[in-house]
């Protein structure tokens, strides 16, 4: 009878069904979902593809392969259900693991040391495709680079589901400069890097495709980037992820960043950030509310909370212009804080119900800013 032999260790076909497995659905209707595709490829290397028809993840591993299959059987491969492959290759002993399996039968045949498991998998013509990827854009960035700025923007990601767009990150690309947005209308956040490329084109990008970034990306990676009309597909090393783009119109973000500015308050990160921390106690009782009020050259941060009591918490600032009394979530400062890597910030402002700026500066400050809605200050 003819067969299919793919030999691997047990650690690298473990990594990648581990990797491609974050895309497998844990609620679809269609058993083949559950599934992982594994195909044989011609350069004796087999590659794992997992689909939930929004994001596809790919990963090639190296592997022995003997077959006697005619073409069409050797492409196809075969599937196995992810969530138990998973559990056996974690179970297994660190040596080879041989998959086989026998023309016309679904049944995976697994051998590794003196384990021996026959697993019920699904005709590999039912797996869905990925979708094809004709580019209007490309570019390529550093693995850190692109978390970084991931990281700077994610936070401010809405999780409001009845305004989809929101729940994704912008990503504009111009030919010369990348930048990412993400605002859940209390806050809004922007970065921007020059980054050289082909073309120029707009995505929004769900953010739990940018969360899968963040953990594919090493910081040594280089990450290609390309856009096309309704998907993205991002390529790190040996896995591709493909996602679908969220459909709609992002909004109008630059007319919400403010021009200008009457007072500008600078302050040290880490002594800002722990004062929010510590108003924070009570003011999460308080729908986070915690005021700022300059005096001179300090910056009063207090709080009330009708459950907790009150607190009143002083650091120093540099101020220019008059002194302000404005109100903020507390949640939301230390969002920004929790991520800015300088040693100081400044907070752009100009009247208590107007957006105040958030902006890194000092050395190796990025082109970054967070703009956030104030509260009413009660």
């Amino acid at each position: 009878m003819n067969a299919m032999h793919v030999t691997s260790q047990r650690k690298d076909i473990y990594e990648a069904v581990q990797s491609v497995g974050r895309a497998v659905s844990g609620r679809s209707t269609l058993p083949i979902l559950s599934h992982i595709l594994a195909q044989p490829q011609g350069d004796g290397s087999i590659k794992l593809t997992a689909t939930d028809l929004e994001m596809w993840m790919e990963c090639t591993l190296p592997a022995r392969l003997q077959a006697s299959l005619d073409a069409d059987e050797g492409t196809q491969g075969f599937t196995v259900p992810a969530r138990v492959f998973a559990e056996i290759l974690a179970a297994l002993p660190e040596t080879d693991v041989l998959l086989e399996r026998n023309v016309g039968d679904n049944k995976i045949h697994l051998r590794c040391a003196r384990s021996d498991y026959n697993i019920l998998g699904l005709p590999a013509e039912e797996f869905p495709a990925p979708p094809d990827v004709t580019p209007t854009a490309s570019f390529a960035l550093p693995g850190q680079l692109l978390k970084d700025m991931i990281r700077h923007v994610l936070f401010a990601v809405s999780t409001d589901e009845t305004r989809p767009i929101l729940t994704g990150v912008l990503l504009a690309f111009t030919g010369d400069s990348l930048k990412l947005v993400a605002t859940d209308t209390h806050r809004l956040a922007v970065r921007t890097e020059k980054i050289a490329g082909e073309g120029s084109a707009t995505a929004i990008i769900p953010a739990r495709a940018m969360n899968e970034l963040i953990r594919l990306a090493g910081d040594d990676d280089t990450v290609t980037v390309s856009l096309a009309q309704g998907q993205a597909r991002f390529e790190v090393d040996k896995t591709t992820m493909t996602t679908r783009l969220l459909e709609g119109q992002f909004p109008n973000y630059e007319r919400v960043i403010p021009t200008s500015f009457d007072r500008r308050l600078t302050l040290e990160t880490e002594a800002f950030q722990q004062a929010v921390k510590r108003a924070s106690i009570v003011a999460r009782d308080n729908a986070h509310r915690v005021v700022l009020e300059t005096e001179g050259a300090q910056l009063a941060l207090s709080a009330e909370s009708g459950t907790i009591g009150s607190v009143r918490d002083e650091i120093e600032v540099a101020r220019e212009g008059d002194d302000i009394t404005i109100a903020f979530n507390a949640k939301y400062m230390n969002d920004v804080l929790s991520i800015v890597e300088t040693e100081g910030v400044a907070l752009e402002l100009t009247e208590p119900l107007r957006p105040g700026i958030l902006r890194p500066i000092g050395d190796n400050a990025t082109d970054y800013l967070c703009v956030l809605m104030p509260m009413q200050v009660i």
